[in-house]
């Protein structure tokens, strides 16, 4: 029994294979690689941005190393502006000398004079005070400020009290007046802690 198909429903059953194929060559083959192109372009936007990511790290991987090297030269230049700090006498005798140069650049004498001890005043740092009592004119007072701050260490002026000397009701009635002042300040230098020992 031969099985007779006729040319009408020959070219149905192909035009149907033919429909079969092209189903499966769309389903299985563009769409899936139209798909895959799809998520391509997604992950290149995505490789694209972690590429820029990474050329920035590179880049500033250079400018990291010179700011720390810029950042180690200032603070060994800050540093060298602090009295040494190893040998507290020393560094009391360092602030007393400086102190006592200014005072002579411009005509002071103390009338007293106290040096503190090293007092911690952080983890990094200690502090050293000096009390000092005085009489002189306005002018002397403030140059010798001066002088303090342009000193060529760091030293602060902790605390500073200045009255008139004497009260004046009237102007003198020969000569000039020359207004003194008492001054009481307290001159502070800030000390790096001395190197700790491991081991």
């Amino acid at each position: 029994m031969k099985l007779e198909i006729r040319e009408r429903d020959r070219r149905a059953m192909l035009l149907l294979v033919g429909a079969a194929v092209v189903y499966a060559v769309f389903s299985f083959g563009i769409l899936p690689a139209f798909d895959a192109l799809k998520d391509a372009s997604s992950e290149v936007g995505g490789k694209e941005e972690q590429l820029s990511r990474y050329r920035r790290a590179l880049i500033r991987k250079g400018h990291y190393a010179r700011l720390l090297e810029k950042a180690r030269k200032d603070v060994s230049d800050l540093e060298a502006r602090l009295i040494r700090g190893d040998n507290p006498t020393l560094a009391a005798v360092e602030l007393q000398t400086i102190v006592e140069e200014a005072a002579k650049k411009v005509g002071l004498e103390f009338s007293q004079r106290n040096i503190s001890p090293a007092r911690k005043k952080d983890e990094f740092f200690n502090e050293i005070t000096m009390t000092l009592a005085f009489e002189a004119t306005p002018g002397q007072v403030t140059q010798f400020l001066e002088e303090i701050r342009n000193a060529p260490k760091f030293i602060t002026v902790r605390n500073a009290q200045i009255a008139p000397a004497q009260v004046v009701h009237e102007a003198p009635k020969k000569g000039d007046f020359k207004k003194m002042v008492r001054a009481n300040l307290t001159i502070s230098a800030v000390l790096p802690m001395p190197p700790r020992k491991s081991g």
